[in-house]
């Protein structure tokens, strides 16, 4: 994979601080919703790569699921799998959660692995080309419901990331946000891709007082066990009156 330019001592701050934020709103879990069961993991069966589909697709899974799910699978990180494989195929053997319009994805969980170990018996990983095909113009992404008049912001990184690297990255940034009520029924989603994010860029964002409003999705970007990369932010202004 390859990597952006060197990133300064205090953007390489920022985002450990970033990441650590993100570590503390896990442990800590969502507000009011109580006892949640432990160790739950989604699904995704992944036919047609569509990024534009797979956005709104993960926004209504997340956006359907009952407390006691969206607790447990928050405090486990969102964690998802990613299989290749024909839906409409798999449906006849296992019933999904969530069916995305046109059929090309299905969302199944969140829940224990062992419930879901059938799945990644009958499918493979799924594996896409890198760099991943991304759109070169902004996406405008409409979230199921009444129309709320707010819109979100979504910056993704694209440059040395591969097509299932790209859906771990957005999927863990679009189900968080939602779960943390970030994005809602009715907004309006709009994702730009970038090759790479530059800290720098998006300082005001990373700041640890904005860490109610934004999302960030930060991981390991190099051979160094240190060296971190940011790979996308989502934004909502929503308690500052944006739109």
């Amino acid at each position: 994979m390859s990597t952006p330019a060197a990133v300064r001592p205090s953007d390489a701050e920022a985002l450990a601080s970033a990441a650590r934020a993100r570590l503390s709103a896990v442990r800590a879990g969502l507000p009011g919703d109580g006892p949640a069961p432990h160790g739950l993991t989604a699904v995704v069966v992944v036919d047609d790569f569509d990024p534009a589909a797979f956005v709104a697709g993960a926004t209504a899974f997340a956006l359907g699921l009952p407390a006691g799910p969206r607790e447990g699978w928050y405090r486990a990180f969102t964690r998802t799998v990613f299989l290749a494989g024909r839906p409409g195929s798999v449906a006849a053997r296992h019933a999904h959660t969530y069916l995305a319009p046109g059929g090309g994805l299905a969302w199944y969980g969140p829940a224990p692995r062992r419930e879901l170990s059938a799945l990644s018996r009958l499918l493979r990983a799924f594996q896409g080309p890198a760099p991943v095909d991304a759109p070169a113009g902004p996406l405008t992404v409409p979230v199921p419901g009444r129309p709320s008049g707010h819109r979100v912001d979504m910056t993704v990184a694209t440059g040395g990331v591969g097509s299932d690297a790209y859906l771990v990255h957005v999927h863990h940034l679009i189900a968080e946000a939602v779960l943390r009520g970030l994005v809602r029924p009715g907004d309006t989603l709009r994702v730009e891709h970038r090759r790479a994010l530059d800290p720098a860029d998006f300082r005001a964002a990373l700041a640890p007082d904005r860490a109610a409003t934004v999302q960030t999705r930060i991981g390991h970007g190099g051979t160094g066990p240190d060296l971190l990369r940011l790979y996308g932010v989502l934004t909502s202004n929503r308690d500052r009156g944006g739109h």
